[in-house]
């Protein structure tokens, strides 16, 4: 059983142990009330150096150790490749809308200037896909994810040159 279908289950069960132990239905929430999940590209994208994506200053720090269990991104819930499975598993469920978040690092692998076609093709992809199933978009354009180019140039958000 792979990790995603795992995950799936988990929240299954604990939707339904939610609504048991609570006892609450849809019905209890407004009719324009939108159940629905959401992600971020580093921690759900995975595929860090593949079709034209350059390091995030995420990359820079998770590899140079920094996190207590030395976790990187690069392959995280593998949603870059499984994007098609998961949206599947949120129409299953029952959500009804998704929030993803665009890695600048993937759509503007300079940080600025040109387009990364791969990448543009990637969340049309997932936009598609979405439509495919019914579920509303949600898109975060900034999720904490600075190109490490940006970075090195700026020193990152606190720099006033940067916006």
């Amino acid at each position: 059983m792979g990790a995603t279908a795992f995950l799936y289950i988990l929240l299954s069960l604990w939707v339904q142990d939610a609504a048991a132990i609570l006892g609450f239905t849809r019905s209890d929430f407004p009719q324009d009330f939108v159940f629905g999940s959401g992600t971020s590209a580093y921690q759900y994208e995975g595929a860090v150096a593949e079709d034209g994506r350059r390091p995030s200053f995420w990359d820079t720090f998770t590899h140079a150790g920094k996190m207590p269990d030395q976790s990187t991104g690069d392959v995280t819930a593998d949603g870059y490749h499984k994007y098609k499975e998961d949206i599947k598993l949120i129409s299953d469920t029952g959500l009804e809308a998704y929030r993803f978040s665009i890695s600048w690092s993937r759509l503007i692998p300079n940080g600025r200037g040109a387009v990364n076609p791969k990448g543009l093709q990637f969340y049309n992809n997932i936009i598609d896909e979405l439509v495919k199933h019914g579920i509303q978009i949600h898109i975060t354009l900034h999720h904490l994810d600075l190109p490490q180019i940006l970075e090195d140039e700026y020193g990152g958000w606190l720099s006033p040159r940067i916006m």
